[in-house]
């Protein structure tokens, strides 16, 4: 389910959920299949279309890179979309080979250390300027990669307009929030603010274009859900 909104408003919404247990949301239904380039996917047997499809795996070494385990889609380090912030493993309590096989982009962050009000940033490309819309999704598990064992929140932007407060409720939970939006320049800018509560950090950055959306509203993510999936849908 989304729900519009205009660009310049403070609204949105994400997902919780945990490497360790059921999804944290108001039903125990499965997380359901994500959108990827326009197309729905019903299984994975096959390789998916990634054509105008960015998946980044924040905290990944430079030049490194790999096929996602469930979703069969190319993952990058980000290093070529930031110059700012430092890399980290989550701590070795959160990484577990399950975690590996499934969610690989869940054992490394980067963190952008600073000041209140200091901005870590991401450029993604646009494939189409002012013309495409685009699914902007933002994935966060803190896994006490800092042993400050401190879960923080953080603002996110995209552009100049504010996303949503990203509120990391405790190490092994994983926090998804996503947005749909005309991108009017040749990139989009997504930040990561201090918000003196905590040092801001990601997980992965998706970036791919959507066809319902108009220069007016964007679409955020209020609730995704699948009642009788037995395996991860992309």
């Amino acid at each position: 389910e989304w729900t519009r909104c205009g660009m310049s408003a403070r609204c949105g919404c994400g997902l919780e959920w945990s490497t360790r247990g059921a999804m944290a949301a108001p039903s125990s239904w499965l997380l359901l299949l994500c959108l990827a380039g326009g197309v729905l996917h019903a299984g994975a047997q096959r390789a998916p279309d990634t054509t105008g499809f960015v998946s980044v795996d924040c905290g990944l070494s430079e030049h490194s890179g790999y096929v996602d385990d469930a979703t069969k889609l190319p993952y990058s380090s980000d290093a070529g979309f930031t110059d700012t912030g430092q890399n980290y493993n989550v701590s070795a309590q959160y990484n577990d080979q399950a975690l590996l096989r499934r969610h690989r982009q869940l054992l490394t962050v980067r963190s952008f250390p600073g000041p209140p009000g200091r901005r870590g940033c991401y450029t993604l490309p646009s494939f189409e300027a002012g013309t495409s819309k685009y699914l902007v999704r933002a994935t966060f598990m803190y896994g006490n990669y800092d042993e400050l064992n401190k879960p923080p929140a953080l603002d996110l932007y995209l552009g100049v307009n504010f996303w949503k407060t990203v509120n990391i409720s405790r190490p092994d939970a994983v926090h998804t929030a996503e947005v749909i939006a005309v991108i009017p320049v040749d990139a989009a800018h997504v930040c990561l603010v201090n918000t003196n509560s905590g040092t801001p950090f990601i997980s992965s950055l998706v970036n791919t274009m959507y066809p319902l959306v108009n220069w007016t509203q964007g679409l955020v993510l209020i609730g995704r859900r699948n009642s009788g999936a037995t395996e991860l849908i992309r």
